[in-house]
């Protein structure tokens, strides 16, 4: 008998389905070898942020296969608190434009 069975636990360890991951490559010169990796690993590339580094979204699995992979330089997991992105959020849509106003035809006046 295991000692989660004695004490009446349920013991789940299944995998959660995708997860957020930043990850860094080693080589930024080889244009394409990023998201040939992330493919190759079974995900996708979320946002490029420059030619070595991206969000990747992919399953828990695919994140501890690349951890070991020469070609990457530091894969780990992001979180993002749902509630102050939605805030930053709707405070950007919130904020109107900026909109050149053109000059009076005397010029700026201080007031």
């Amino acid at each position: 008998m295991q000692i989660a069975e004695r004490f009446g636990a349920k013991v789940s360890l299944a995998l959660p389905g995708m997860g957020l991951f930043l990850l860094v490559v080693n080589d930024p010169d080889n244009p394409g070898g990023l998201d040939l990796l992330v493919r190759g690993a079974g995900g996708r590339v979320a946002t490029r942020l420059d030619a070595s580094r991206a969000l990747v979204v992919m399953g828990l699995t695919s994140y501890m296969g690349l951890r070991g992979c020469r070609a990457v330089r530091f894969i780990g997991p992001v979180n993002v608190d749902q509630q102050r992105f939605s805030a930053v959020l709707a405070a950007y849509q919130a904020t109107p434009p900026l909109v050149s106003q053109p000059l009076s035809p005397a010029g700026w006046q201080p007031t």
